[in-house]
């Protein structure tokens, strides 16, 4: 991990941010594709991909920190200033998802768009974008996995967040070695892009809620197995239950909870939502 990717003079580029914007730029160039093959906004294409594009970030940052905040609140009471700060402080994906879709309900307006067509367009590619902001997540040390003495184990240095945040995991100037949960989340999420894009190119412009329910349940069982190897307390728990056997399987501490955190929770809803989508728009 690399928390700052560069610095030229007195500015330093933070790598959780940074890829963060160049995730939501490389996402706009599909978006684009996309929007001109529907139809979406003739004659204010532009603006459209200008209004997104606002939206995707501003709502990921917003949202995601709202939603944080509201997970662990005694943080920010104690120093509201960690509020505007990226370097050590967390964000909660759902937050910003749902930020995001209020953002595009704004748009569906604006540009006389359906909000069903907008949200099959937008989630089709959202993967791709979340896949840079996983990385992002990677070189800032959060969202960090549970202990493990397996070979896909990782340490991470004193300027990660885990590092700062978690003394129990300090091994020396490092952690001990940690599941790269954000890594494991990235790969899945390039692959269940890579199944959006395929049934998008295979099948053309499908029927309302389509791709956003494919999109759902692919990231729903994504993020509900990836939780399995998490070692990051402070996302909180619904209810805790370990299993040794399952912990040994997935080279995880046998004393760490599997289920059910709340993550999980909102993982299995999406889910939920998508199996539905998918047989009522069938």
């Amino acid at each position: 991990m690399h928390p700052q990717l560069f610095e030229i003079g007195g500015f330093s580029a933070n790598a959780y941010g940074t890829l963060i914007l160049v995730g939501g730029f490389i996402t706009l160039l599909g978006v684009r594709w996309d929007a001109r093959n529907r139809g979406v906004a003739k004659g204010q294409l532009t603006s459209f991909i200008v209004d997104f594009y606002l939206v995707l970030v501003v709502g990921a940052f917003v949202g995601g920190r709202v939603l944080h905040v509201l997970t662990v609140p005694g943080v920010y009471a104690s120093d509201p200033g960690k509020l505007l700060s990226i370097d050590s402080t967390g964000f909660v994906f759902f937050g910003s998802l749902l930020a995001v879709l209020a953002g595009w309900v704004w748009l569906s307006r604006r540009y006389a768009i359906a909000f069903a067509e907008l949200t099959d367009l937008g989630l089709t590619w959202m993967g791709l974008g979340h896949t840079f902001g996983r990385l992002g997540c990677f070189m800032a040390g959060c969202c960090w996995g549970g202990a493990t003495d397996g070979p896909t184990g990782v340490h991470f240095p004193d300027a990660a967040i885990v590092w700062l945040v978690e003394p129990s995991l300090r091994e020396g100037a490092h952690t001990v070695s940690l599941h790269p949960t954000q890594l494991y989340e990235s790969l899945g999420l390039l692959v269940v892009f890579a199944t959006l894009i395929a049934f998008r190119l295979r099948r053309g412009i499908e029927p309302h809620w389509r791709q956003a329910s494919r999109y759902a349940l692919g990231y729903g069982v994504l993020r509900f197995g990836v939780e399995l190897f998490r070692g990051d307390a402070t996302r909180g728990f619904v209810f805790e239950a370990r299993s040794p056997a399952l912990a040994d399987v997935l080279a995880v501490p046998a004393s760490q909870p599997l289920v059910l955190s709340i993550s999980q929770a909102l993982a299995l809803a999406i889910a939920a939502v998508g199996v539905y989508g998918l047989r009522a728009s069938r």
